[in-house]
């Protein structure tokens, strides 16, 4: 990833749901601390148990202590020792390539037994390595309980748009290919749907309910008027997620 585009990609992560962001720069930007786990290379220079340890002696009280589990061996035995070696473990991350993962939720599932039966039902299981949306379901079924999500999001496909002028000086005026005017953007609050008009009020055109205006002036003559709120922005777009299933 870019530098630059960090703090960009970590706030809109941030506003659609993630609960965290580990670049330094990108947490600065949404006002939060940057939280990670450990690199592999702390294990392959240490080896497991002492960079394990080192990590719980080095890394500052209440921040959560997540153990990297998938160096070397096997992942559920990995995950005991970690449990063993670090008193209180907040998690186990489970970062397996793909050439060596097979059935993701099925390493899972074996990492949850285990730490069950030994007692260690509090650690929890964080899943990262080209996690998609659309494995989160399975793997969280399976009994994982964080995500750690990189390229799924920073590579993301894009969304078309563009900003056109489409109003001189009160007359309407915009290029080929497009709708002259000042318009109006309504959203139903029963079926969510949404109405582009010219005009100042809308029903909704499927069940007739009025229509809420959700245009929101940014800048007027040159002079920016919106100061965002990043939790409420945050708040709002959970909120709208609400509405939709995610597709499977």
């Amino acid at each position: 990833m870019h530098p630059s585009l960090a703090p960009l990609i970590d706030r809109n992560a941030f506003i659609g749901g993630c609960d965290k962001v580990s670049s330094i720069i990108g947490a600065e930007r949404i006002g939060k601390k940057a939280e990670g786990t450990m690199p592999h290379s702390l294990l392959l220079l240490l080896g497991e148990e002492r960079g394990w340890k080192m990590y719980d002696q080095v890394v500052e009280k209440g921040t959560m202590r997540v153990a990297l589990v998938d160096t070397y061996g096997d992942e559920k035995e990995a995950s005991i020792r970690a449990a063993k070696t670090i008193k209180g473990l907040d998690a186990v991350r489970l970062d397996t390539p793909s050439s060596r993962r097979g059935n993701f939720p099925d390493i899972v599932r074996e990492v949850r037994w285990e730490l069950d039966r030994r007692g260690f039902r509090n650690v929890g299981i964080i899943v990262s390595g080209g996690i998609r949306e659309e494995d989160i379901e399975a793997l969280k079924e399976a009994g994982a309980t964080g995500f750690g999500v990189g390229t799924a999001i920073s590579s993301a496909s894009a969304i078309d748009f563009a900003m056109d002028i489409v109003q001189i000086e009160g007359e309407d005026k915009t290029k080929k290919g497009k709708f002259s005017g000042n318009k109006n953007v309504f959203r139903c609050p029963e079926c969510h749907s949404f109405l582009v008009s010219t005009e100042k009020e809308e029903n909704c055109p499927r069940d007739g309910k009025r229509m809420e205006n959700v245009m929101v002036k940014m800048i007027d003559r040159g002079k920016a008027l919106y100061r965002e709120d990043l939790e409420g922005t945050r708040n709002y777009v959970l909120e709208q997620l609400g509405w939709y299933e995610l597709s499977s």
